[in-house]
Protein backbone atom coordinates (compact mmCIF):
# COMPACT_ATOMS: atom_id res chain seq x y z
CA UNK A 1 0.00 0.00 0.00
CA UNK A 2 1.04 3.63 -0.39
CA UNK A 3 1.15 5.85 2.70
CA UNK A 4 0.69 8.92 0.49
CA UNK A 5 -2.45 8.46 -1.60
CA UNK A 6 -5.40 10.81 -2.11
CA UNK A 7 -8.59 10.12 -4.03
CA UNK A 8 -10.79 12.30 -6.22
CA UNK A 9 -12.92 13.60 -3.35
CA UNK A 10 -9.95 15.20 -1.63
CA UNK A 11 -8.19 16.36 -4.79
CA UNK A 12 -11.13 18.33 -6.19
CA UNK A 13 -11.77 19.95 -2.80
CA UNK A 14 -9.26 22.82 -2.91
CA UNK A 15 -9.71 23.60 0.78
CA UNK A 16 -8.20 20.19 1.48
CA UNK A 17 -5.78 19.76 -1.45
CA UNK A 18 -4.19 23.23 -1.73
CA UNK A 19 -2.61 23.13 1.76
CA UNK A 20 -0.85 19.84 0.88
CA UNK A 21 2.53 20.54 -0.68
CA UNK A 22 5.09 18.16 -2.13
CA UNK A 23 8.83 18.53 -2.51
CA UNK A 24 11.30 16.81 -4.80
CA UNK A 25 15.06 17.46 -4.68
CA UNK A 26 18.11 16.20 -6.52
CA UNK A 27 20.65 16.33 -3.63
CA UNK A 28 22.60 18.93 -5.64
CA UNK A 29 20.60 21.90 -4.42
CA UNK A 30 17.79 22.03 -7.00
CA UNK A 31 14.18 21.34 -6.10
CA UNK A 32 10.63 21.08 -7.38
CA UNK A 33 7.91 22.17 -4.99
CA UNK A 34 4.19 22.82 -5.42
CA UNK A 35 0.84 21.59 -4.14
CA UNK A 36 -0.49 18.13 -4.94
CA UNK A 37 -2.87 19.71 -7.50
CA UNK A 38 0.07 21.53 -9.18
CA UNK A 39 -1.15 24.99 -8.20
CA UNK A 40 1.68 27.17 -6.89
CA UNK A 41 0.71 28.89 -3.64
CA UNK A 42 4.09 30.42 -2.70
CA UNK A 43 6.57 32.48 -4.66
CA UNK A 44 9.16 29.81 -3.81
CA UNK A 45 7.14 27.15 -5.64
CA UNK A 46 8.22 26.02 -9.09
CA UNK A 47 8.67 23.08 -11.40
CA UNK A 48 12.44 23.61 -11.62
CA UNK A 49 14.16 25.78 -8.99
CA UNK A 50 17.95 25.76 -9.04
CA UNK A 51 20.92 27.29 -7.24
CA UNK A 52 23.05 29.57 -9.42
CA UNK A 53 26.34 30.08 -7.52
CA UNK A 54 27.40 32.90 -9.82
CA UNK A 55 24.35 34.88 -8.72
CA UNK A 56 24.69 34.40 -4.98
CA UNK A 57 23.75 31.86 -2.32
CA UNK A 58 20.06 31.49 -3.22
CA UNK A 59 17.63 29.55 -5.40
CA UNK A 60 16.12 30.74 -8.68
CA UNK A 61 12.79 29.72 -10.20
CA UNK A 62 13.49 28.87 -13.83
CA UNK A 63 10.36 26.98 -14.91
CA UNK A 64 7.35 27.95 -12.80
CA UNK A 65 4.94 25.37 -14.24
CA UNK A 66 3.97 23.41 -17.32
CA UNK A 67 0.31 23.64 -18.31
CA UNK A 68 -1.04 20.53 -20.06
CA UNK A 69 -4.09 20.40 -22.33
CA UNK A 70 -5.72 17.25 -23.69
CA UNK A 71 -7.21 17.60 -27.19
CA UNK A 72 -9.83 15.17 -28.51
CA UNK A 73 -12.05 15.84 -31.51
CA UNK A 74 -10.69 19.39 -31.53
CA UNK A 75 -11.99 20.07 -28.01
CA UNK A 76 -9.46 21.25 -25.36
CA UNK A 77 -9.44 20.03 -21.76
CA UNK A 78 -6.92 22.09 -19.79
CA UNK A 79 -5.38 20.25 -16.83
CA UNK A 80 -3.62 23.30 -15.36
CA UNK A 81 -4.60 25.22 -12.23
CA UNK A 82 -3.59 28.71 -11.13
CA UNK A 83 -4.88 31.32 -8.75
CA UNK A 84 -5.14 34.81 -10.25
CA UNK A 85 -5.83 38.25 -8.73
CA UNK A 86 -8.95 38.33 -6.64
CA UNK A 87 -8.82 34.63 -5.86
CA UNK A 88 -9.93 33.53 -9.35
CA UNK A 89 -9.00 29.89 -9.99
CA UNK A 90 -8.34 29.01 -13.63
CA UNK A 91 -8.46 26.82 -15.66
CA UNK A 92 -9.67 24.42 -12.95
CA UNK A 93 -7.88 21.34 -14.23
CA UNK A 94 -8.09 19.77 -10.77
CA UNK A 95 -11.66 18.69 -11.56
CA UNK A 96 -10.21 16.04 -13.90
CA UNK A 97 -7.96 14.49 -11.24
CA UNK A 98 -9.03 11.03 -10.13
CA UNK A 99 -6.12 10.09 -7.86
CA UNK A 100 -2.74 11.17 -6.54
CA UNK A 101 -0.23 8.77 -5.03
CA UNK A 102 3.45 8.85 -4.20
CA UNK A 103 4.55 5.28 -3.63
CA UNK A 104 7.84 5.72 -5.51
CA UNK A 105 7.36 8.99 -7.44
CA UNK A 106 4.49 11.52 -7.43
CA UNK A 107 1.81 10.30 -9.86
CA UNK A 108 -1.39 12.09 -10.78
CA UNK A 109 -4.15 10.30 -12.69
CA UNK A 110 -6.54 12.38 -14.83
CA UNK A 111 -9.78 11.32 -16.48
CA UNK A 112 -11.25 13.41 -19.30
CA UNK A 113 -14.23 11.67 -20.84
CA UNK A 114 -12.83 8.43 -22.22
CA UNK A 115 -9.21 9.53 -21.70
CA UNK A 116 -7.17 8.33 -18.72
CA UNK A 117 -3.79 10.03 -18.48
CA UNK A 118 -1.11 9.66 -15.80
CA UNK A 119 1.65 12.13 -14.99
CA UNK A 120 4.77 11.14 -13.02
CA UNK A 121 7.58 13.47 -11.92
CA UNK A 122 11.13 12.55 -11.05
CA UNK A 123 14.35 14.47 -10.39
CA UNK A 124 17.67 13.23 -11.75
CA UNK A 125 20.10 12.75 -8.87
CA UNK A 126 22.90 15.32 -8.68
CA UNK A 127 21.79 17.01 -11.90
CA UNK A 128 19.58 20.04 -12.37
CA UNK A 129 16.98 18.20 -14.44
CA UNK A 130 13.38 17.19 -13.86
CA UNK A 131 11.59 14.57 -15.96
CA UNK A 132 7.82 14.23 -16.32
CA UNK A 133 6.42 11.06 -17.88
CA UNK A 134 2.92 11.18 -19.40
CA UNK A 135 1.22 7.86 -20.15
CA UNK A 136 -2.04 7.54 -22.07
CA UNK A 137 -3.68 4.65 -20.24
CA UNK A 138 -7.01 4.79 -22.09
CA UNK A 139 -8.40 6.62 -25.12
CA UNK A 140 -11.11 5.85 -27.69
CA UNK A 141 -10.02 8.35 -30.35
CA UNK A 142 -7.00 10.33 -31.56
CA UNK A 143 -5.44 12.32 -28.70
CA UNK A 144 -3.00 15.24 -28.72
CA UNK A 145 -1.28 16.83 -25.75
CA UNK A 146 -0.43 20.54 -25.68
CA UNK A 147 2.13 21.95 -23.24
CA UNK A 148 2.64 25.62 -22.31
CA UNK A 149 5.84 26.32 -20.33
CA UNK A 150 5.40 29.13 -17.81
CA UNK A 151 8.79 30.82 -17.31
CA UNK A 152 10.01 32.92 -14.38
CA UNK A 153 13.84 33.29 -14.36
CA UNK A 154 13.89 35.05 -10.98
CA UNK A 155 15.24 34.66 -7.47
CA UNK A 156 12.94 32.44 -5.42
CA UNK A 157 12.10 35.11 -2.84
CA UNK A 158 11.37 37.81 -5.41
CA UNK A 159 8.49 38.36 -7.84
CA UNK A 160 8.42 39.00 -11.58
CA UNK A 161 6.65 41.97 -13.17
CA UNK A 162 5.88 42.20 -16.91
CA UNK A 163 8.75 44.01 -18.64
CA UNK A 164 10.31 44.56 -22.05
CA UNK A 165 13.90 43.76 -21.03
CA UNK A 166 13.67 39.99 -21.33
CA UNK A 167 15.28 38.08 -24.18
CA UNK A 168 12.40 36.76 -26.28
CA UNK A 169 14.52 34.54 -28.55
CA UNK A 170 13.49 30.88 -28.23
CA UNK A 171 15.77 28.81 -30.49
CA UNK A 172 14.64 25.31 -31.38
CA UNK A 173 16.85 22.37 -30.41
CA UNK A 174 16.57 18.59 -30.75
CA UNK A 175 12.93 17.77 -29.84
CA UNK A 176 12.43 21.05 -28.02
CA UNK A 177 13.48 24.64 -27.41
CA UNK A 178 15.76 26.60 -25.09
CA UNK A 179 15.38 29.93 -23.33
CA UNK A 180 17.44 32.45 -21.38
CA UNK A 181 15.25 35.39 -20.41
CA UNK A 182 17.79 37.57 -18.60
CA UNK A 183 21.52 38.23 -18.67
CA UNK A 184 23.51 36.22 -16.16
CA UNK A 185 21.13 33.27 -16.10
CA UNK A 186 21.98 29.84 -17.52
CA UNK A 187 20.00 28.58 -20.48
CA UNK A 188 16.96 26.38 -19.82
CA UNK A 189 16.51 23.41 -22.17
CA UNK A 190 13.02 21.93 -22.61
CA UNK A 191 12.83 18.71 -24.62
CA UNK A 192 10.59 15.69 -25.26
CA UNK A 193 11.30 12.03 -25.91
CA UNK A 194 8.97 12.32 -28.95
CA UNK A 195 9.36 15.05 -31.54
CA UNK A 196 6.81 17.81 -30.85
CA UNK A 197 5.63 20.68 -32.96
CA UNK A 198 6.50 24.10 -31.51
CA UNK A 199 4.41 27.24 -31.94
CA UNK A 200 6.00 30.52 -30.89
CA UNK A 201 3.15 32.46 -29.30
CA UNK A 202 4.62 34.76 -26.61
CA UNK A 203 2.39 36.31 -23.96
CA UNK A 204 2.66 37.73 -20.47
CA UNK A 205 0.23 36.04 -18.12
CA UNK A 206 -0.59 38.66 -15.51
CA UNK A 207 -1.72 38.50 -11.92
CA UNK A 208 -0.61 35.11 -10.61
CA UNK A 209 -1.53 35.17 -6.93
CA UNK A 210 0.21 33.18 -4.20
CA UNK A 211 -2.24 32.63 -1.37
CA UNK A 212 0.34 31.56 1.23
CA UNK A 213 2.25 34.81 0.72
CA UNK A 214 -1.03 36.72 0.90
CA UNK A 215 -1.73 35.10 4.27
CA UNK A 216 1.75 36.03 5.50
CA UNK A 217 1.26 39.66 4.57
CA UNK A 218 4.13 39.81 2.05
CA UNK A 219 4.04 40.66 -1.70
CA UNK A 220 2.09 37.91 -3.45
CA UNK A 221 1.26 38.80 -7.08
CA UNK A 222 3.42 38.43 -10.18
CA UNK A 223 3.44 38.18 -13.98
CA UNK A 224 5.00 35.25 -15.84
CA UNK A 225 6.00 34.78 -19.46
CA UNK A 226 4.75 32.01 -21.73
CA UNK A 227 6.75 31.85 -25.00
CA UNK A 228 4.45 29.44 -26.86
CA UNK A 229 3.37 25.83 -26.80
CA UNK A 230 4.34 22.30 -27.80
CA UNK A 231 1.97 19.74 -29.30
CA UNK A 232 2.57 15.99 -29.33
CA UNK A 233 0.19 13.27 -30.56
CA UNK A 234 0.00 10.31 -28.20
CA UNK A 235 -1.41 6.81 -28.64
CA UNK A 236 -3.09 4.52 -26.14
CA UNK A 237 -0.45 2.76 -24.04
CA UNK A 238 2.25 5.20 -25.10
CA UNK A 239 4.46 7.30 -22.80
CA UNK A 240 6.00 10.71 -23.52
CA UNK A 241 8.75 12.17 -21.35
CA UNK A 242 9.34 15.89 -20.90
CA UNK A 243 12.74 17.12 -19.70
CA UNK A 244 13.65 20.51 -18.27
CA UNK A 245 17.29 21.08 -17.37
CA UNK A 246 20.29 23.36 -17.59
CA UNK A 247 21.96 21.31 -20.30
CA UNK A 248 20.78 19.76 -23.55
CA UNK A 249 20.20 16.03 -23.57
CA UNK A 250 19.69 13.39 -26.23
CA UNK A 251 15.93 12.75 -26.48
CA UNK A 252 16.66 9.07 -27.05
CA UNK A 253 18.24 8.82 -23.61
CA UNK A 254 15.25 10.16 -21.67
CA UNK A 255 13.38 6.85 -21.25
CA UNK A 256 16.55 5.09 -20.13
CA UNK A 257 17.42 7.97 -17.80
CA UNK A 258 13.94 7.84 -16.26
CA UNK A 259 14.02 4.07 -15.66
CA UNK A 260 17.52 4.18 -14.17
CA UNK A 261 16.51 6.90 -11.75
CA UNK A 262 13.26 5.28 -10.66
CA UNK A 263 15.07 2.00 -9.93
CA UNK A 264 17.05 3.79 -7.21
CA UNK A 265 13.95 5.05 -5.37
CA UNK A 266 12.79 3.73 -1.99
CA UNK A 267 9.07 3.00 -2.21
CA UNK A 268 6.93 4.70 0.46
CA UNK A 269 5.33 1.46 1.55
CA UNK A 270 5.94 2.00 5.26
CA UNK A 271 6.06 4.94 7.64
CA UNK A 272 9.80 4.39 8.10
CA UNK A 273 10.38 4.59 4.34
CA UNK A 274 8.38 7.82 4.21
CA UNK A 275 10.60 9.34 6.90
CA UNK A 276 13.72 8.02 5.16
CA UNK A 277 12.72 9.61 1.85
CA UNK A 278 11.82 12.87 3.58
CA UNK A 279 15.15 13.30 5.33
CA UNK A 280 17.19 12.34 2.26
CA UNK A 281 15.59 15.29 0.47
CA UNK A 282 17.81 17.50 2.64
CA UNK A 283 21.10 15.86 1.65
CA UNK A 284 23.22 18.16 -0.50
CA UNK A 285 26.27 17.01 -2.46
CA UNK A 286 28.76 19.42 -4.00
CA UNK A 287 31.69 17.60 -5.58
CA UNK A 288 33.60 15.96 -2.69
CA UNK A 289 31.67 17.82 0.01
CA UNK A 290 28.32 16.82 1.50
CA UNK A 291 25.95 18.99 3.52
CA UNK A 292 22.64 18.80 5.36
CA UNK A 293 20.16 21.52 4.45
CA UNK A 294 17.87 22.80 7.18
CA UNK A 295 14.93 22.56 4.78
CA UNK A 296 13.33 23.74 1.56
CA UNK A 297 12.44 26.21 0.19
CA UNK A 298 13.93 28.66 2.71
CA UNK A 299 16.50 26.61 4.53
CA UNK A 300 20.23 27.05 4.23
CA UNK A 301 23.08 24.89 5.46
CA UNK A 302 23.28 25.96 9.11
CA UNK A 303 26.05 24.70 11.38
CA UNK A 304 23.87 24.32 14.48
CA UNK A 305 21.09 22.54 12.59
CA UNK A 306 23.62 20.24 10.92
CA UNK A 307 25.17 19.01 14.16
CA UNK A 308 21.81 18.73 15.94
CA UNK A 309 19.99 16.88 13.15
CA UNK A 310 22.82 14.76 11.77
CA UNK A 311 22.39 11.65 13.96
CA UNK A 312 18.66 11.47 13.28
CA UNK A 313 19.08 12.25 9.59
CA UNK A 314 21.69 9.55 9.00
CA UNK A 315 22.34 7.05 11.82
CA UNK A 316 18.62 6.57 12.55
CA UNK A 317 17.99 5.50 8.94
CA UNK A 318 21.11 3.32 8.68
CA UNK A 319 23.12 5.80 6.61
CA UNK A 320 26.44 5.64 8.46
CA UNK A 321 28.49 6.60 5.41
CA UNK A 322 26.42 9.77 4.92
CA UNK A 323 26.98 10.73 8.58
CA UNK A 324 30.72 10.44 8.05
CA UNK A 325 30.67 12.45 4.80
CA UNK A 326 28.51 15.28 6.19
CA UNK A 327 30.43 15.35 9.48
CA UNK A 328 33.72 15.48 7.58
CA UNK A 329 32.55 18.56 5.66
CA UNK A 330 31.21 20.26 8.81
CA UNK A 331 34.31 19.51 10.90
CA UNK A 332 36.52 20.91 8.14
CA UNK A 333 34.61 24.21 8.37
CA UNK A 334 34.76 24.18 12.19
CA UNK A 335 38.50 23.43 12.24
CA UNK A 336 39.15 26.25 9.80
CA UNK A 337 37.16 28.68 11.97
CA UNK A 338 39.02 27.62 15.12
CA UNK A 339 42.35 28.06 13.34
CA UNK A 340 41.77 31.25 11.34
CA UNK A 341 38.50 32.79 12.58
CA UNK A 342 37.17 32.72 9.01
CA UNK A 343 33.49 32.02 8.34
CA UNK A 344 32.54 29.26 5.95
CA UNK A 345 31.16 30.15 2.53
CA UNK A 346 28.53 27.41 2.58
CA UNK A 347 27.84 26.50 6.22
CA UNK A 348 26.16 29.47 7.89
CA UNK A 349 26.70 30.35 11.56
CA UNK A 350 29.85 28.31 12.07
CA UNK A 351 30.98 30.97 14.60
CA UNK A 352 28.03 30.57 17.00
CA UNK A 353 29.16 29.54 20.50
CA UNK A 354 27.19 26.30 20.88
CA UNK A 355 28.41 24.69 17.64
CA UNK A 356 31.58 23.11 19.09
CA UNK A 357 29.43 21.58 21.85
CA UNK A 358 26.83 20.27 19.41
CA UNK A 359 29.62 18.80 17.27
CA UNK A 360 30.92 16.80 20.24
CA UNK A 361 27.36 15.72 21.08
CA UNK A 362 26.81 14.44 17.51
CA UNK A 363 30.05 12.45 17.72
CA UNK A 364 28.85 10.96 21.03
CA UNK A 365 25.74 9.69 19.21
CA UNK A 366 27.99 8.11 16.60
CA UNK A 367 29.92 6.34 19.37
CA UNK A 368 26.68 5.09 20.97
CA UNK A 369 25.39 3.75 17.66
CA UNK A 370 28.57 1.93 16.70
CA UNK A 371 31.40 1.77 19.24
CA UNK A 372 33.62 4.07 21.28
CA UNK A 373 36.67 2.41 19.75
CA UNK A 374 35.57 3.18 16.18
CA UNK A 375 34.52 6.71 17.11
CA UNK A 376 37.83 7.34 18.88
CA UNK A 377 39.84 6.08 15.93
CA UNK A 378 38.01 8.40 13.57
CA UNK A 379 37.16 11.48 15.64
CA UNK A 380 39.21 11.62 18.88
CA UNK A 381 41.67 14.16 17.46
CA UNK A 382 38.81 16.45 16.50
CA UNK A 383 37.19 16.18 19.94
CA UNK A 384 40.51 17.00 21.61
CA UNK A 385 41.03 20.00 19.33
CA UNK A 386 37.53 21.32 20.12
CA UNK A 387 37.94 20.89 23.89
CA UNK A 388 41.41 22.46 23.88
CA UNK A 389 40.04 25.39 21.89
CA UNK A 390 37.21 25.97 24.38
CA UNK A 391 39.37 25.50 27.48
CA UNK A 392 41.91 27.97 26.15
CA UNK A 393 39.13 30.58 25.83
CA UNK A 394 39.94 31.06 22.16
CA UNK A 395 36.33 31.16 20.96
CA UNK A 396 35.29 34.81 20.59
CA UNK A 397 31.76 34.13 21.83
CA UNK A 398 32.21 31.28 24.31
CA UNK A 399 34.03 31.66 27.61
CA UNK A 400 35.04 29.54 30.58
CA UNK A 401 34.02 31.00 33.94
CA UNK A 402 37.11 31.13 36.13
CA UNK A 403 35.03 30.68 39.31
CA UNK A 404 33.15 27.51 38.47
CA UNK A 405 34.44 26.25 35.11
CA UNK A 406 31.08 26.63 33.36
CA UNK A 407 30.86 27.89 29.79
CA UNK A 408 29.04 31.13 29.16
CA UNK A 409 28.07 33.49 26.36
CA UNK A 410 26.49 36.93 26.07
CA UNK A 411 23.40 37.10 23.87
CA UNK A 412 22.21 40.54 24.91
CA UNK A 413 23.80 42.36 21.97
CA UNK A 414 23.94 39.62 19.31
CA UNK A 415 21.60 36.58 19.20
CA UNK A 416 23.48 33.49 20.36
CA UNK A 417 20.76 30.85 20.56
CA UNK A 418 18.24 29.45 18.11
CA UNK A 419 15.89 32.19 19.35
CA UNK A 420 17.61 34.64 17.03
CA UNK A 421 14.90 37.11 15.95
CA UNK A 422 16.18 40.70 16.00
CA UNK A 423 14.62 44.14 15.91
CA UNK A 424 16.72 47.19 15.18
CA UNK A 425 19.85 45.06 15.30
CA UNK A 426 19.13 43.84 18.84
CA UNK A 427 17.86 40.39 19.85
CA UNK A 428 14.18 40.36 20.75
CA UNK A 429 14.89 37.65 23.33
CA UNK A 430 18.35 38.37 24.80
CA UNK A 431 19.85 35.15 26.12
CA UNK A 432 22.75 35.40 28.53
CA UNK A 433 24.09 33.90 31.72
CA UNK A 434 23.92 36.21 34.72
CA UNK A 435 25.12 35.78 38.29
CA UNK A 436 22.65 35.90 41.18
CA UNK A 437 23.37 36.98 44.74
CA UNK A 438 24.09 33.45 45.92
CA UNK A 439 26.53 32.77 43.10
CA UNK A 440 23.90 30.63 41.42
CA UNK A 441 23.41 30.86 37.65
CA UNK A 442 20.33 32.01 35.83
CA UNK A 443 19.66 32.11 32.06
CA UNK A 444 17.75 35.31 31.33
Amino acid sequence: MSYLKFDKNLMINLEQSLPKEMLRTNQAGAYHCTTIVDCNTRKQHGLLVVPIPEMGNSWHVMLSSLDETVYQHGAPFNLGLHRYSGGVMSPNGHKYIREFDCESVPRTTYRVGGVILTKEKIFISNENRILIRYTLVEAHSATTLRFRPVLAFREANELCIANDTLNTEIPEIDNGVSACLYKGYPRLFMQFSHKPSWTYDPHWYNGFEYVKDLERGVPYTEDLWVPGYFEVPIKKGESIIFSAGLSEVSPRSLARMYEKEIAQRTCRTSFFNCLKNAVKQCYLKDHESMYLLSGYPWGKTLARNTFMALPGATIAINHREDFEKIMSTALKALRNFMKTGELDRRIMGIDLPDNPLWAVWALQQYAKAYSREEASAKYLSDIRAILDYILANKHPLLHIDSDNGMVSTDGTVKPMSWMNASLGGRPIIPRARTRTRGKGLRLD
